[in-house]
């Protein structure tokens, strides 16, 4: 491949997989920008791309486990060993007649993606940190509104009308994790006349554009919007032709009912927000001709199930579903199925956190893929016995990093080594999960592969198909983890794998559209309607709930009273306050993604005048005053479970009774990471696995915050 000047691909340097040109020059990555035909905008991250591409700690050829898993010790082997050394144990494990206890955890680009396929033929399942971030409001959506399932549906920000009242609630879009285009999306739409509320304990980036920022309490947000509702209720602000002719019969009555006594009054002593302050942002959203909400992908301050549904809610009373500057419902892209069509194992019967010792109490909730959380205590129960990660990296991204990383060493029985008796890691250079892998893969850059992105599963839903081509040659011998799954699949499941290659593939899939790889790179990549249409469910014959209407009582889950909204604080707030005085919370910034090794790992990204060096400790001035704290102290975090030490930073842009850090610092491997500061906030937060009335039990909440103390 010999390319020069401007190609059109997808970036990934985060999952908003934004459509971007790359310049080249002579076969090597030059420049790189945001691509006009789809929303025209590249982050940092996103440009400081071509030090990703050219990192020399780029892995390029297949390492295996020499040494005990955690040391970090490999040697050099052949692809035909790695892939005979996965296809025997995926077999074995399969004629033990337990195929189910196999999990690739990986980002999902699409609901038919390869990876998946091979998962649904071979019978095991996909793991994603999905519930970290997005399950709570995916699983409020689909219970309140129906339709399909979609990784991260924002606000259409670029549709809000003037006089449109945009929330941001625990969520740095200006931390680009949606894409690109956003922040110049709220920012034109303020230009508009368009109003930016902003509600964190954190004075972000967002705020600090915003009309108003509100300093709520960690976790108050279900009780804020209860307050709202219950102003907007009992005052008859509501919209009432959509309560009439789109809530289902009996639903407002039961609503009314409950939020009778969840007065702005009562509401403001959990959530710290004034009710005067309550009434003003509930009077703004019934009168404003849009409301907007984005939240789940910054901070998740408390119980994720309750505020999405509160959430829910407060955009159905006011009529802000699928409408301009509302909740736009993401419809399908209409891919052709590639025959046969496999399908998976039942996850409610197989899936390891549903056959483990707390079955009964994940049963109360929908959860649409195995959990990465759940991963040690799968181990432990025996439920887990073969895992591949690829694009994320468990052993920093989970709560209670360290029972992962004993789980993944537990010592096996018989024959077994380990309890986990196979551990895949796909990466474009070594991480922290890699240390403890068996095998060790080296992925193509997103500038070296073929991929296809479509709605529901992905986070620009504005843009239909998206694809990515590789634009320079691959590293050594690198494969992207497609390729390889498609390998595996005609070795294990032929049946289902009756295609040449990826892009025979992909053919297959956009046949339907009257497309092709072809055809597609002749558009320039990207296929979309023009248009992502509004109030679809006027002409659809209502939404895609079994009453065709939209459900704020959710009866299967009255056993667990959450049938409404649970206005209280999340419950580990409210355990040992006085030893722990402090909630640290998680923030996000524009220059790292995550975990990930592909930011932390950039040296553009870890400088300390152009990028993100280390990630020291908010706490607020006064605070630290009080404390007899300096800016630039070394001071040391404890939880119940861990404790780290980081620089203090004094800011008036926390809440007193909060401390602030940076989440995906502490790697130890890369040279890049090794040389800038930082530490693992996951290394605070309990173990999932042993605290799930806590953590789990809440609809999938992603725990990036606890109590902890200052030493």
């Amino acid at each position: 491949m010999e390319r020069n000047g401007w190609t059109p691909t997808a970036c990934y340097q985060c999952k908003a997989e934004c459509a971007i040109l790359v310049r080249v020059e002579d076969g090597v990555v030059k420049e790189i920008k945001g691509n006009p035909k789809g929303r025209g905008k590249a982050c940092v991250k996103g440009m400081a791309g071509v030090s990703l591409q050219y990192n020399p700690d780029r892995l390029t050829h297949p390492l295996k486990r020499v040494g005990k898993r955690g040391e970090g010790k490999f040697e050099r082997i052949s692809w035909d060993e790695a892939m005979d050394i996965m296809a025997d144990k995926l077999t074995d494990l399969k004629e033990r007649g337990e195929a189910h206890k196999f999990t690739a955890s990986f980002f999902p680009h699409s609901i038919t993606d390869p990876k998946w396929r091979f998962l649904d033929a071979y019978g095991g399942f996909i793991n994603t940190a999905l519930p970290h971030c997005d399950s709570a409001k995916i699983l409020s959506f689909i219970k309140a509104m129906g339709g399909v399932p979609n990784h991260h549906i924002p606000p259409a920000f670029d549709t809000v009308p003037k006089g449109g009242i945009m929330i941001m609630a625990g969520r740095h879009a200006f931390g680009c994790l949606d894409d690109a285009a956003v922040p110049r999306d709220i920012l034109n739409a303020k230009e508009r006349g368009a109003k930016l509320v902003v509600i964190d304990p954190l004075f972000t980036a967002d705020a600090a554009k915003a009309d108003w920022w509100i300093p709520i309490k960690p976790a108050g947000d279900t009780a804020l919007f209860l307050g709202m509702i219950n102003h907007i209720v009992t005052n008859e602000l509501y919209n009432k032709k959509f309560v009439e002719n789109w809530i289902r019969e009996g639903d407002f009555d039961k609503l009314k009912e409950y939020i009778a006594d969840k007065t702005p009054q009562a509401m403001s002593v959990i959530c710290d927000v004034s009710a005067k302050n309550i009434v003003k942002l509930a009077d703004m959203c019934a009168a404003a001709p849009s409301v907007g909400i984005d939240s789940f992908k910054g901070i998740m301050l408390g119980q994720a199930m309750d505020f999405g549904h509160a959430w829910t809610m407060l955009l159905a009373v006011t009529g802000n579903i699928d409408n301009p500057g509302g909740q736009p419902l993401p419809s399908l892209t209409p891919m052709s199925p590639v025959e046969p069509i496999p399908t998976g194992p039942d996850l409610s019967e197989l899936g390891w956190h549903r056959t483990g010792p707390n079955r009964d109490m994940f049963d109360n909730y929908g959860f649409i893929m195995e959990p990465t959380w759940y991963e040690a205590q799968a181990i432990k129960d025996d439920g887990l016995k073969m895992l591949l990660v690829s694009e994320c990296n468990p052993a920093m991204t989970e709560m209670g990093q360290d029972e992962w990383r004993k789980a993944v060493c537990m010592a096996g029985e018989g024959d077994e080594e380990y309890k986990l008796e196979l551990m895949v890691s796909y990466e474009l250079m070594l991480s922290e999960t890699s240390k403890y892998a068996d095998l060790v893969l080296p992925d193509k850059s997103y500038f070296e592969r073929w991929e296809l992105m479509y709605m529901p599963w992905w986070y620009n839903f504005g843009q239909g198909i998206l694809l990515r081509q590789p634009v320079v040659e691959a590293a050594g011998e690198c494969r992207h983890s497609n390729e390889v799954f498609i390998e595996l699949g005609k070795r294990l499941t032929p049946e289902y794998f009756d295609f040449k290659d990826d892009l025979e593939f992909y053919d297959i899939q956009l046949a339907g559209l009257g497309l092709s790889v072809e055809k597609l790179l002749e558009m320039g990549g990207i296929w979309t309607t023009g248009t992502m249409g509004f109030r679809k469910y006027e002409q659809a014959g209502g939404f895609g709930t079994p009453s065709g209407k939209v459900h704020l009582y959710w009866e299967d889950l009255e056993a667990v009273d959450q049938a409404m909204p649970r206005p209280g604080l999340a419950a580990e707030y409210e355990v040992d306050v006085d030893k722990y005085p402090f909630i640290l919370v998680s923030y996000r910034t524009i220059f790292h993604q995550g975990s990930g090794q592909w930011t932390h790992n950039n040296p553009q990204l870890r400088d300390p005048v152009s990028g993100m060096y280390d990630n020291p400790v908010l706490i607020n001035t006064a605070k630290a005053v009080e404390l007899g704290i300096a800016n630039g102290d070394v001071i040391t975090l404890r939880s119940r479970t861990g404790e780290v030490q980081a620089r203090a930073k004094l800011s008036e842009r926390i809440r007193p009774d909060c401390l602030g850090l940076h989440h995906g610092f502490g790697s130890t491997i890369g040279r890049v990471a090794v040389t800038g500061d930082g530490v693992s906030d996951n290394a605070l937060i309990p173990d999932s696995g042993s605290t799930l009335e806590w953590q789990d039990m809440v609809g999938g909440e992603s725990h990036v915050s606890t109590r902890v103390s200052i030493v």
